[in-house]
């Protein structure tokens, strides 16, 4: 199996190889999994189970029937940038940190006092293993509540710095200055930032979520684009930070005569999606 780029930063940190930011700050999973391949394939199965009944309880609790829930779900779990590239399966960190995520969101939207603990437990988890998550979910809730957990990447930001946990590429000087030079290497990776087939095509009947888009919709997507500033991939990225709110927001444009179609029609795409 040929293991890509970050994948490789992943088993170089779980061998206890000082690996550059960000990747230094997602210690978890390199911590649970070590190097075996097994380990992280079965981290990735268990997160498509908690990432599909998530979405379905997150959606559930946001007013949506049992079949629009069950279509939230599907669509967002067909979205080729949440399945990723070859590269980042096994071993990545998406799948599992966007399912903590919804779940973390489901519980802050279930407005039942007792899932706040359990909400920020899940959220602090996925925090250590992408420390972005608290501020999708804060979008995805439209709450300022989930950017407490922000607290858990800061400390560990900090403890790297303290630690000098922080190391050169593994990969060599080429992927060094990506480390180095983040937004330099994020705006030239996407000069043909106009290519339809890479920007929007991927999100396929997600699309209906544009017909009269919500300003938490528009917010969402405005921060799932901005991350290209400091990333070179887009797809995975983009859809791991607004697939949520874009898949609830398409079923709830598209007319329930209608959904089951257009369902099926994303799900078994009639092109080969940009992934990366």
């Amino acid at each position: 199996m040929t293991l890509g780029p970050d994948a490789v930063r992943y088993i170089h940190l779980a061998c206890g190889t000082k690996v550059p930011r960000p990747f230094c700050w997602r210690w978890l999973l390199p911590k649970l999994c070590g190097p075996e391949l097994t380990a992280w394939r079965l981290v990735r199965n268990l997160s498509w189970l908690v990432l599909a009944g998530a979405t379905f309880w997150w959606a559930h609790n946001n007013g949506f029937a049992v079949g629009q829930a069950i279509a939230v779900s599907v669509i967002l779990l067909a979205l080729p940038g949440i399945t990723g590239p070859n590269e980042v399966n096994p071993v990545g960190v998406d799948l599992p940190a966007t399912a903590l995520a919804v779940l973390a969101a489901a519980m802050f939207d279930g407005n039942q006092p007792m899932w706040l603990i359990a909400a920020f437990i899940c959220l602090a988890v996925s925090a250590t293993i992408k420390e972005s998550t608290p501020i999708f979910v804060a979008l995805w809730c439209w709450s300022p509540v989930p950017l407490a957990a922000l607290l858990i990447p800061a400390l560990r930001a900090s403890w790297v710095r303290w630690r000098h946990l922080e190391g050169v590429d593994p990969l060599g000087a080429d992927f060094q200055r990506i480390a180095d030079h983040p937004v330099r290497a994020g705006i030239n990776a996407h000069r043909n930032w106009r290519n339809a087939w890479v920007m929007v095509a991927p999100w396929g009947v997600c699309l209906a979520a544009l017909y009269r888009p919500s300003w938490p919709l528009a917010a969402a997507l405005a921060v799932a684009y901005l991350q290209l500033l400091v990333a070179t991939d887009t797809v995975r990225l983009v859809h791991h930070a607004a697939g949520p709110v874009m898949a609830a927001a398409a079923v709830n444009n598209i007319p329930t005569a209608w959904l089951v179609l257009a369902t099926v029609m994303h799900v078994f795409w009639f092109y080969n999606p940009e992934r990366v």
